[in-house]
């Protein structure tokens, strides 16, 4: 299993907005190849942090084009160019199906 760390900011104003815009694209978040899972994170200056979960580092560089073109349809609400890390998963465990993880 192999990870992309995408961090970026929010407007202020613009927070609703990307909800909103997450929701109403979940298909195509979920249409990059060989990604298994997501998880986004927020904290209170307005950053966000999103770690997907691909099955491979092939399939995690292959989905770049997919995320660069939805990085381009939030451009509105960002502060700043996203940036990608690209991490090796050590350990991971299905937290859903433990119950932990809210909708």
């Amino acid at each position: 299993m192999y990870a992309r760390l995408t961090t970026f900011r929010v407007k202020p104003d613009k927070l609703e907005d990307m909800r909103r815009w997450r929701d109403e694209n979940e298909a195509k978040i979920y249409a990059q190849p060989g990604l298994r899972e997501w998880i986004g994170m927020m904290d209170d200056n307005g950053e966000f942090f999103v770690l997907a979960l691909f099955d491979d580092e092939k399939a995690a560089q292959d989905a770049m084009p997919q995320v660069r073109a939805l990085w381009s349809d939030m451009a509105p609400m960002m502060e700043s160019e996203p940036t990608a890390r690209f991490l090796n998963v050590v350990a991971a465990e299905n937290l859903a199906m433990r119950g932990v993880v809210a909708a």
